[in-house]
């Protein structure tokens, strides 16, 4: 187990519950379906990983805070987007927070208290909002995302009152992003089926860094997440088997003093050890030689 410090982010599918009950099991898949869609790639150009899923909540990290919140402008204004050419019925909203801290890793999965923090933010937030707590405000960016004090709040099973911030809208921030953009790269301001701009609720502003690297990546996106997959666990495969190992080699040590099973056993795996090198030693000598070899020997090499 080791600790690290990291930007926590919870984000779900706000009134998941009661939007449940009035959905038919292949609804209710479609939707996860296509928000897992939404989510993964993001959290990928953003350098980010998805720790896990409940439901229609995910666990994210990031190293920058300042990624954390840009990729979640990004997943609202993606969503947004997806849902214009989509029945509205078949549409929804999103909400996530953000926090950091230090946390245990094992396992692949994060422990500790800014990992509850996180959690008790989220449940703060309201549909289409993103919140996230001082030490993201006092760690990120701010002249890349901008900010608004939202107060102290009661979290529960948190001492003390956490100083809450989040991220305004597009139009409430008065266009601050609009006027950085114009339409989306490639598509006009009045096509069907696309979305006016000003209609994103973070006006593209996480969204528009990582397209060119969401269509590059989507046919490689099976194959990044396995090896994304195994460079995250490989650090604790190793440290593990070296822990089995020093756990190992202690026990003997104390036990090859007292037992006499474990005095023949070490001195079995010796004899053993002792034969198969000499009889390694010695098929390499006696190996007969091939004629490329012969030829090379007659020449003196």
């Amino acid at each position: 187990m080791r600790t690290e410090n990291l930007a926590i982010v919870f984000i779900d599918i706000a009134g998941f519950t009661p939007r449940t009950s009035n959905q038919t099991r292949e609804e209710n898949l479609q939707m996860l379906r296509r928000f897992d869609g939404i989510v993964r790639p993001l959290v990928r150009c953003y350098s980010g990983r998805v720790i896990k899923t409940i439901g229609d909540a995910y666990l994210l990290t990031f190293r920058s805070p300042t990624d954390a919140l840009l990729c979640s402008m990004a997943i609202h204004d993606r969503i947004a987007e997806t849902d214009a050419a989509l029945d509205p019925a078949d549409r929804f909203t999103i909400r996530a927070a953000v926090n950091v801290g230090e946390v245990r890793i094992d396992g692949g999965d994060v422990y500790g208290e800014a990992v509850n923090i996180a959690s008790r933010i989220e449940g703060k937030a309201g549909a289409g909002e993103i919140y996230f707590s001082e030490s993201v405000y006092l760690s990120m960016t701010r002249t890349e995302v901008p900010s608004e004090e939202v107060g102290y709040a009661e979290l529960k099973g948190i001492s003390g009152k956490v100083r809450l911030y989040r991220v305004p809208r597009a139009d409430e921030a008065g266009g601050y992003s609009l006027k950085q953009r114009g339409n989306v790269p490639g598509q006009a301001s009045g096509d069907e089926g696309v979305p006016a701009v000003a209609s994103l609720p973070f006006g593209g502003h996480g969204l528009d860094r990582v397209r060119d690297r969401m269509s590059a990546g989507a046919a490689l996106a099976p194959a990044l997440d396995h090896v994304q997959g195994l460079v995250q666990k490989t650090p604790d495969a190793i440290r593990k088997a070296g822990d089995m190992a020093n756990t190992g080699f202690h026990w003997w040590r104390s036990e090859v003093r007292h037992s006499r099973a474990v005095q023949y056993g070490t001195i079995a795996v010796v004899i053993i050890l002792i034969i198969t090198l000499a009889w390694g030693v010695w098929f390499k000598k006696s190996k007969p030689k091939t004629p490329w070899q012969k030829f090379q020997n007659s020449l003196g090499f």
